[in-house]
């Protein structure tokens, strides 16, 4: 096997979990989800050519498996419990929403973890627990004006780390 076949199957791997849920989600019966799951592998594996390689994986192969499942609905139309096909969009849609606020928050979980303890617990003091900037500021020793530009450079600092982060998750 290829390096390119190697990297491949291996990306296929790490992605299974979640292509599964997403096909479940979307078909709302376990049994069709493991079958359009295969379905999905197969043609991800016959199409394995086509991917770009350093493109965004978890995409592609979740737009497969959207395909797939519209196709496997088109096959089961007869059966009154399948999902028509703009409950299955909306439902898409929602998961990809769903996966890019999931990505956000791991995003801005490690750019928090990149700030100083001081920033970490200024930005906890204000936005966690609610402290009012004039109070932080008095506590700190500092004019209000001074607090203020305080948290607006490690929001800025977080604003510029995480769109880094997803712009790298989403690439």
């Amino acid at each position: 096997m290829d390096n390119m076949s190697e990297a491949f199957v291996r990306e296929m791997t790490d992605v299974q979990g979640e292509i599964f849920g997403y096909i479940y989600m979307l078909l709302g019966d376990l049994h069709d989800a493991r079958d359009v799951l295969q379905e999905t592998n197969l043609v991800l594996l016959r199409k394995m050519n086509d991917f770009e390689e350093g493109s965004n994986f978890r995409a592609w192969s979740k737009r497969c498996a959207y395909f797939e499942c519209l196709r496997f609905r088109r096959d089961r139309k007869r059966d009154r419990h399948v999902f028509d096909d703009e409950l299955v969009a909306l439902m898409a849609e929602e998961s990809a929403w769903t996966a890019r606020d999931d990505e956000m928050r791991i995003a801005l979980r490690d750019c928090l973890a990149k700030l100083s303890e001081r920033q970490r617990k200024l930005i906890s003091l204000r936005y966690e627990e609610k402290i009012p900037l004039r109070q932080l500021a008095t506590e700190a020793n500092q004019k209000e004006s001074a607090m203020k530009m305080t948290l607006m450079r490690i929001r800025e600092a977080l604003r510029v780390c995480i769109e880094a982060k997803l712009k790298e998750a989403w690439t």
